[in-house]
């Protein structure tokens, strides 16, 4: 399907280096972005279902502090990966690169979904308080998304290569519109426009549209510049 691998590369190139050495393929066939990419948006996409599945679109208030502050620390483990092995300190393989990145990326909806709701960014939570997790089953249910969607991204099949790779533009388009949204309806609350949202969705979709062919060009030129200064040679 050309046609859907084109959008698949424009989304994934945009914000993705994309080197061959350091994507995970699926019988061969190379994912939309590297190998911490991956991890990261499918750690999103997953977070996103669970949070929509289980929750609704009803959360309207961050964890409570101890929640936020375990789901935090889930940042570390890439931050750690990321600088360690970019400052020469030790090396790293693909596995763990995927792996840190999709606990960082499970993390970052459970701070972005929430202000999705107008109780949380105008009302200060005067409705029912519903937090991203309720019962502390909440939280094995959400980590066995996270490990079903770890499975699936070294499935050996040659057919669950386009079902897996738009679960991670997915995860990536998904995040980049709850942004949108959320700068969108609160400048619109501070017009005094709040609750226009059908319209903010469709300007929400344009911004990330133009958000992405920006960074598309930005790429090409980046790349270009890399290669010529390093003789048409890319980075391991």
């Amino acid at each position: 399907m050309a046609w859907l691998d084109h959008v698949l590369q424009f989304f994934g190139y945009a914000v993705c280096h994309c080197l061959p050495s350091r994507t995970l393929t699926v019988d061969g066939c190379y994912l939309p972005v590297c190998s911490r990419c991956t991890g990261i948006y499918l750690g999103i996409a997953a977070t996103y279902v669970f949070l929509i599945g289980r929750r609704g679109f009803k959360v309207n208030a961050l964890p409570s502090l101890g929640a936020s502050l375990a789901v935090a620390a889930m940042l570390l483990p890439m931050a750690v990966d990321g600088i360690s092995s970019y400052a020469g300190l030790r090396a790293t393989t693909n596995a763990v690169r995927f792996l840190t990145g999709l606990t960082a990326g499970a993390a970052l909806p459970v701070f972005a979904f929430p202000l999705l709701s107008p109780e949380l960014i105008v009302n200060g939570g005067k409705k029912k308080t519903v937090r991203p997790f309720g019962r502390p089953f909440d939280y094995v249910i959400w980590l066995g998304a996270l490990a079903a969607a770890g499975a699936a991204a070294f499935a050996p099949w040659r057919w669950f290569y386009y079902p897996l790779a738009i679960l991670i533009i997915g995860g990536l388009i998904g995040i980049f519109f709850n942004l949108a949204l959320v700068v969108w309806e609160m400048a619109l609350e501070r017009a005094g426009r709040w609750g226009r949202r059908p319209r903010t969705f469709v300007v929400a979709a344009l911004t990330v549209l133009l958000v992405f062919s920006a960074l598309n060009v930005f790429h090409h030129f980046a790349f270009r510049a890399i290669t010529d200064v390093s003789g048409g040679e890319l980075p391991p």
